[in-house]
């Protein structure tokens, strides 16, 4: 075989590869390919080609695909590993990872007010509370240019 056919041989190998640690991972994270595509800024044009195996992402799509997956770099990029050498080393679980993923995404000031709360008021008088509390405005709306946040419910003046 000439070094040209084994040169395009191990690229295909390589776009299958990555095509399926993708799949895998999107599974896991219940996302879809324009799911992915808005997470992780990637076009849906790029995220379908690299998804049939015909194309591989260069360095900074790599990036942002690893990390809209929850994976490393290495773990992506290396057709070799079979499992992500970092999430290997994680001493959490993934209910534990993915709670403090969150925390970090409200920020951990504000987690551990809402976890202070939690102690002082209850468990079940919280999660009462929650499930009855209306959102103020839904998440995609308020990203959205001219969006209108709803007004708020009229409040009762003590007597």
């Amino acid at each position: 075989m000439d070094p040209f056919a084994r040169m395009k041989t191990r690229h295909k190998t390589f776009a299958l590869k990555l095509r399926d640690k993708l799949l895998t991972r999107m599974a896991r994270n219940g996302l879809n390919g324009q799911k992915l595509a808005r997470i992780s800024h990637v076009s849906d044009s790029e995220i379908s080609r690299i998804l049939a195996g015909l194309s591989t992402p260069g360095l900074e799509n790599a990036f942002k695909l690893a990390k809209a997956v929850g994976v490393s770099l290495d773990y992506l990029a290396d057709d070799t590993l079979e499992t992500d050498p970092i999430q290997a080393s994680d001493p959490l679980t993934g209910e534990e990872r993915e709670i403090l993923d969150l925390a970090h995404g409200i920020g951990c000031a504000r987690a551990s007010r809402i976890l202070e709360n939690i102690r002082i008021i209850g468990y079940e008088t919280a999660m009462r509370r929650l499930l009855e509390a209306r959102p103020l405005a839904e998440p995609e709306e308020s990203t959205r240019p001219n969006a209108i946040a709803p007004a708020a419910p009229p409040r009762a003046h003590a007597p």
